[in-house]
């Protein structure tokens, strides 16, 4: 995969099917390390972030080999706005960097599944994404890359404290681990409120939809391990498992009291959706969020047809600004982008159709 196709390319691996679809869009693992020899990103100087860009270019090859797959170095200050939008609203790299593209740089596997965020809060931010509920499968690729980066490199370590991090939240592991999930039903039926407060308790954080700091669009949350210090990578993970699979028994189990109670306001819900997306001719983003987790909860509840959770998954960066502004190769307007959204959904929903209620109760 040339540079230019991770951000022409608008689907990515995470986007796959994958365990637990219904729920679960995608698992995250991220480790934070940072190198001895260097000063924390937010005090280093720019003969230092040439040094260290040297330094990570140089174990390209030897990533490749090991791995058998491409890597590329990308250094943030290459991209133009848009690019760099592109790459964080498929989730490759975190809005922090955009801010400082001078001294930032992504290091890609070719397939996007693993990516290596360089100079963020800390040195190296490695993360690996995969679809749907796959713990233990990112944890074991993450593992292997984070050894052959050990293998090279002087990771600053501390015998009592663990990895060093720029964070105090992320000393010890450095390992974050994350799901995005998808819960429109606890919405709906206002039990999120009360769900994300046992969740917290529970040394787990609820948060938006680009992680820190962000808020939750439509009706997508992340959840991940609240602390990385005294507790093992293997304890975290099994504790974040736990609390994942009660979320989706949870949801699952509250979607079908739903439908028992409200079945057809919820059809109704779904029905008025694809009927405005389909013949919309105007669209901003915060309606196309909302519009969109309604799509979602119509896949999930098997009300609609022709419509896939890939393509669903597509859509969250097809719609955004930075997106529109490429295909159309100009910086539309908001006015125009919304007329240009509004034209991308209208294309995908072409064949989708409501299913007959005889045929849902099969």
């Amino acid at each position: 995969m040339s540079v230019e196709q991770h951000y022409a390319q608008a689907a990515t691996f995470w986007m796959q099917n994958g365990p637990d679809q219904d729920v679960i869009l995608s698992t995250r693992i991220r480790l934070a390390r940072n190198l001895s020899q260097f000063t924390f990103p937010g005090h280093q100087t720019a003969e230092d972030t040439a040094k260290l860009l040297a330094q990570l270019t140089t174990l390209l090859p030897l990533l490749s080999e090991k791995t058998k797959a491409n890597w590329q170095l990308i250094r943030l200050q290459d991209l133009n706005p848009d690019q760099q939008r592109i790459l964080i609203d498929k989730h490759l790299m975190s809005p922090v960097m955009a801010e400082k593209p001078e001294s930032t740089a992504l290091i890609l596997r070719q397939d996007e599944a693993v990516s290596i965020m360089v100079n963020e809060e800390d040195h190296l931010r490695l993360q690996v994404l995969l679809s749907g509920l796959q713990l233990e499968q990112a944890w074991q690729l993450a593992n292997e890359i984070d050894d052959l980066l050990e293998a090279q490199l002087e990771i600053a370590f501390s015998k009592e404290f663990g990895y060093i991090t720029a964070c105090p939240t992320n000393v010890g592991t450095g390992l974050r681990a994350s799901v995005m999930v998808h819960l429109p039903a606890l919405v709906i039926s206002k039990k999120i409120g009360s769900f994300i407060t046992g969740i917290n308790q529970l040394g787990m954080v609820v948060r938006g939809f680009y992680g820190e700091g962000t808020e939750a669009i439509g009706q997508i949350f992340q959840i991940s391990n609240q602390i990385s210090l005294g507790q093992s990578e293997e304890e975290i993970l099994t504790n974040l498992q736990a609390i994942v699979k009660q979320v989706v028994e949870e949801e699952r189990k509250t979607r079908l009291q739903l439908f028992a109670q409200i079945p057809l306001q919820l059809r109704d819900r779904i029905g008025r959706t694809l009927g405005i997306l389909s013949s919309a001719w105007l669209l901003n983003g915060k309606e196309a969020a909302e519009k969109l987790s309604d799509l979602r909860l119509g896949v999930e509840l098997n009300l609609l047809e022709h419509l896939s959770y890939q393509e669903l998954n597509s859509l969250m960066v097809q719609l955004q600004p930075a997106w529109l502004n490429q295909v159309s190769g100009a910086a539309l307007t908001a006015d125009q982008r919304d007329v240009q959204r509004a034209a991308v959904m209208r294309r995908l929903l072409a064949q989708t159709r409501m299913k007959q209620e005889e045929k849902q109760e099969e």
